[in-house]
């Protein structure tokens, strides 16, 4: 007669194991309000648009005055954390285990991006290729019941520097060339100067310690503007400066005649400094 109840028990806390273990494994709903089907398609799509974003932003940093720049490092570098953290989203997704906050994560990325290309807008392609790639996110934000709008960097983000009218009249991959010229063929006429002035009436004189010190000063000064141009900061003044070192050296090339190869290495020099003089839009005449 005590056997009965003792069956019931166990089988009363057989049911109440095997109800708890259904209640532990029962999976919640998806974080989602689409099918998975249209989640992945949508991923999908963000993968891509960032290929295609990340190609053309390469290309329009590479002809803009950010090419080697800080700026250019800034961009860059959200772009790889964006690109990290949609990855990560993927893979959550692919093991169910993506949420509400992966997703604002990959937005709060994406919006350092979106605050660079409105305070920077760089080719018609760029933009356009962000454009479509922040639409999809829209809809991603949509999907996974996220509260999103842009307009800003988010917290703790450094802001950029407001970039004033160009004092030049060409792109900044030509300035940057032109500067690369005069720092080149500047090399080229010291070392002929060099040469030349070892071997004239002016070695060991003040005459020589002075035209050294004057390509010293040229020098100083070219490099103050190409640290300025990369700093997005030079100016028609910073070019003035470097035309007034170089007219130094002018007249002694003129009053001193030294060498031939010395002499063609400065005009050469003259030239690329008459081209950035021009660029600049400086009035400049050797005297």
């Amino acid at each position: 007669m005590r056997i009965k109840p003792f069956f019931t028990s166990v089988a009363l806390s057989l049911l109440i194991a095997v109800l708890s273990v259904n209640a532990a494994g029962q999976v919640s709903g998806p974080p989602y309000r689409i099918s998975d089907r249209e989640v992945t398609r949508l991923l999908d799509r963000i993968k891509s648009e960032t290929d295609t974003f990340r190609k053309s932003l390469k290309d329009a940093l590479n002809k803009s005055r950010f090419d080697r720049t800080r700026r250019e490092d800034d961009i860059n570098a959200y772009v790889k954390d964006f690109e990290e953290q949609t990855k990560r989203l993927d893979d959550d997704f692919d093991h169910h285990r993506s949420s509400a906050a992966d997703v604002d994560s990959v937005l709060s990325r994406a919006a350092r991006i979106d605050g660079f290309m409105i305070r920077y807008p760089l080719t018609p392609r760029a933009q356009g290729d962000w454009t479509r790639l922040r639409g999809d996110l829209d809809q991603l934000a949509l999907a996974f019941n996220v509260s999103w709008r842009w307009g800003s960097l988010g917290p703790g983000l450094p802001e950029p520097v407001e970039v004033g009218p160009l004092p030049y009249r060409v792109s900044d991959r030509e300035v940057e060339q032109i500067i690369h010229r005069v720092e080149s063929q500047s090399d080229v006429f010291r070392k002929s100067l060099d040469r030349a002035l070892d071997k004239s009436r002016f070695d060991g004189t003040r005459r020589e310690d002075d035209i050294n010190s004057f390509v010293k000063e040229f020098y100083k000064e070219t490099k103050r503007l190409h640290d300025h141009f990369d700093n997005h900061k030079s100016t028609a003044d910073d070019v003035q400066v470097v035309l007034d070192r170089a007219a130094q050296i002018d007249q002694f090339m003129r009053r001193n005649r030294l060498k031939k190869d010395v002499q063609r290495d400065w005009a050469g020099l003259r030239a690329n400094l008459d081209e950035l003089a021009s660029v600049y839009n400086v009035t400049w005449r050797w005297l």
